[in-house]
């Protein structure tokens, strides 16, 4: 029997190749609330932790456990088990001791201020693939810079009591306004802790739910492009794998110039919405783009309704002759999901994203212009 290492990437699997042709459903992203116990600046999701409404429209666990039978018959190797703060469920236990026991390769995301000893038990007997935990700041006061509670300390205790218990723990971050002067401390902090690679990530998203007022905020916290590129390069590991990606840029050529969907979703992975939405990813909130699943089945979602998403195209000319043609999409955060929570349109032209584009490749290639990068 295969028994893959923990330190390699689920993506890296062998099925992972063998089942692209014929898009075999193996992975998920399941996010269990949108509540949390934080209320961070950056959030695309977060609610309220006792937020009324969605406590009325998350998933059950009966319609978790039916989503996940659906899911093993469908192939599913593993499930991301996201939020929002799942630790927040209290029926959390229930829900990955399930998926778990039946076969699944489980990950979970989590802030890690609710880590309890029962928690512990839990991981511990059912050991998870990957437990990732976001670091935002190493000081209360740019913790709570980013997370406006004072859920610093706790932190800080479910990080040790998890990797006191020899569990597999990757400790990331988001960088932003609030905690960019933080960062060497943030990643030397991580790095300490653990063995597994530190990851960060500068793009911040738009809200799922478009709230004006919240996307004011999250645009206030965003990274100039040079900023971007700049934590880009400090990052030996990760400027090679992107500098590598620049050296396959050069000279290709986009053929399918008026093809939306350019990315891996709907391939061999979806996502499940804390509301039983069904989803290409997790960003992609579009109302034509989701199908509800207590009404209609993942296999129906997964088998007819996806490769209708991915089959469609723009028209429009502005896209087809500058996003549809540019190869810089790999080191781009512009995707149909983002196009539509940015311009409320799935083909929609965002310049910070062109320009964040534009910045790494001059960063990484040192070229001042070339012939397809139109709009800087």
């Amino acid at each position: 029997m295969y028994r893959p290492d923990n330190n390699i990437s689920i993506a890296s699997l062998p099925a992972w190749e063998l089942a692209k042709e014929k898009r075999v459903l193996l992975s998920m992203v399941m996010d269990l609330t949108a509540r949390c116990n934080n209320d961070c600046v950056h959030c695309y999701i977060n609610r309220q932790a006792h937020d009324r409404q969605v406590l009325e429209k998350e998933l059950t666990l009966d319609e978790i456990k039916a989503i996940t039978a659906q899911a093993v018959d469908l192939g599913v190797l593993w499930v991301l088990l996201s939020g929002g703060e799942p630790l927040l469920r209290p029926d959390f236990p229930e829900i990955y001791t399930h998926i778990k026991t039946r076969g699944i390769f489980v990950s979970v995301f989590t802030n890690a201020s609710l880590v309890t000893d029962e928690h512990i038990r839990l991981f511990k007997k059912y050991p998870p693939r990957e437990i990732e935990v976001s670091v935002y700041g190493t000081t209360a006061e740019i913790h709570k810079s980013v997370t406006r509670k004072n859920t610093f300390e706790s932190t800080m205790t479910g990080i040790d009591r998890l990797l006191s218990a020899d569990l597999p723990v990757t400790l990331k971050s988001t960088i932003m306004r609030a905690n960019i002067p933080d960062f060497d401390n943030i990643a030397d902090f991580c790095r300490s802790k653990t063995s597994r690679p530190f990851r960060f990530d500068p793009c911040l998203q738009l809200r799922a739910d478009k709230d004006p007022h919240k996307n004011k905020t999250i645009l206030s916290q965003r990274l100039t492009p040079g900023q971007i590129a700049a934590l880009d390069k400090k990052e030996p590991q990760r400027y090679k794998a992107l500098e590598q990606s620049c050296k396959n840029l050069d000279n290709s050529i986009e053929q399918n110039t008026d093809t939306l969907f350019k990315c891996q979703a709907g391939i061999n992975t979806c996502a499940i919405g804390w509301d039983g939405k069904y989803q290409l990813c997790p960003s992609l909130v579009h109302q034509a783009c989701t199908l509800d699943l207590k009404t209609h089945t993942l296999a129906r979602a997964w088998n007819y309704f996806t490769p209708d998403i991915l089959k469609r195209t723009s028209v429009r000319s502005h896209y087809i002759e500058n996003c549809g043609t540019c190869t810089l999409h790999d080191i781009c955060a512009w995707c149909p999901a983002h196009a539509d929570l940015e311009t409320d349109q799935l083909d929609g032209y965002t310049p910070y994203f062109c320009k964040v584009a534009n910045e790494r490749h001059r960063a990484w290639k040192k070229f001042e212009d070339v012939p397809y990068l139109k709009r800087t």
